[in-house]
């Protein structure tokens, strides 16, 4: 289902508009980012700091938990922002919509997403290091201080 095939409803009384949700939920996926790389960043100062195996192990597990929790809800709002962006690409006079086709008549290109690598190939890539290293400290291969 496409972004044109939703019909959005928005009461005449109602101050709220998709350019205002776009800046809200581009803030919070941005806020979400950031508490996610907060986490990984003290998971991986405790796993540097664990002096016995048991610590490294329970450290490494415990901060794949919450770091997978936390990139699923960055995750969501990824999945937000893109509908949303594709939404008021679609709205003639919008200026989202001006700007893509300005770009696009200057015949400028975007080399890749940016909000696909922090939406989804950080949080992956980082979960999975965990993962990685909670089986690897769990089994002795990955050793503490």
């Amino acid at each position: 289902m496409s972004t044109a095939d939703i019909s959005i409803s928005n009461p005449s009384n109602s101050s709220w508009d998709m350019s205002q949700e776009r800046v809200f939920i581009e803030n919070l996926f941005c806020q979400r980012f950031n508490f996610f790389i907060l986490i990984f960043s003290l998971v991986i100062a405790g796993a540097a700091g664990a002096n016995t195996q048991v610590k490294l192990s329970a450290i490494l597990w415990i901060g794949y938990v919450l770091c997978t929790l936390v990139a699923l809800t960055v995750y969501r709002n990824y999945v937000k922002l893109i509908w949303i962006l594709r939404y008021l690409h679609q709205v003639p006079g919008h200026p989202v919509a001006q700007s893509g086709v300005a770009i696009k008549q200057l015949g400028w290109r975007g080399l890749f997403g940016v909000n696909q690598i922090i939406g989804i190939i950080i949080p992956v890539i980082c979960c999975t290091a965990l993962l990685a290293g909670a089986i690897l400290a769990s089994l002795g291969i990955l050793a503490s201080n």
